[in-house]
């Protein structure tokens, strides 16, 4: 099979443009459900930074002053007021860190959704229209959470340890589940649906013009986005 230079142009572009939006939307559901709490929030090329200082301030001072009590789950002088702040402050977190990932993943199953809506004409089609590979992009969502997950083990085997900073590590640690289960899990379901839409939706003819194709734009726009145009534009 022979790769289509016009498509293959056509659809780095559009891996690159997908790259950076999938980084721009996820950042935004952990934004607006931050701001929804009322917190001041802020999205950065790479992350979303959200405080409630005030609180934030009273929960470090009294964990300075009881600590043992806090961990220990056991009352103190202010524990009636204290618990429930910190009850409302914790549940407010997870959720926003929650957004994050599950604005992705909604977009993703959305994506997918329509396309099996519209299986009918892409059985039919040799040769994908512009809206059908709309379709394809907005299920390409998913690529998300494999890719995170191949990332992380790629760290664990440089540095001897798992990061705590993906958002379903840490999600994973509210909920008190293994570190890596709900990147696992996710990443699974992704491959799962990724190869479905690259087998079943994408036509033969241009199915290696497709996957070359996005091994370089979503390369390009990792690296555009993340180390070139992203810390300039929102730093």
């Amino acid at each position: 099979m022979k790769t289509n230079k016009k498509l293959s142009l056509l659809l780095i572009t559009a891996f690159i443009l997908f790259t950076i939006l999938g980084a721009l939307s996820h950042e935004a559901g952990h934004y607006l459900e931050a701001k929804s709490f009322g917190y001041e929030a802020r999205i950065s090329y790479a992350s979303t930074h959200w405080d409630d200082k005030e609180t934030r301030e009273y929960i470090n001072s009294v964990f300075l002053k009881h600590r043992d009590e806090i961990l220990a789950k056991q009352k103190f002088t202010g524990s009636d007021t204290f618990y429930p702040i910190f009850k409302i402050y914790w549940r407010n977190n997870f959720y926003i860190n929650v957004w994050g990932p599950l604005q992705t993943i909604f977009t993703g199953t959305m994506g997918f959704i329509f396309l099996l809506v519209y299986r009918k004409s892409f059985f039919a089609s040799s040769q994908l229209l512009l809206n059908q590979w709309l379709l394809i992009f907005i299920s390409l969502f998913w690529l998300r959470q494999p890719i995170n997950f191949i990332i992380l083990i790629f760290s664990y085997l440089i540095n001897g340890t798992l990061s705590c900073k993906m958002d379903e590590a840490k999600i994973a640690e509210y909920v008190r589940l293994p570190q890596v289960s709900i990147i696992a899990i996710t990443a699974l379901i992704g491959i799962t649906i990724i190869s479905f839409v690259i087998f079943k939706f994408i036509p033969l003819p241009q199915r290696k013009t497709f996957i070359i194709s996005g091994l370089i734009g979503g390369v390009v726009g990792f690296i555009l986005w993340m180390y070139i145009l992203g810390p300039i534009v929102l730093p």
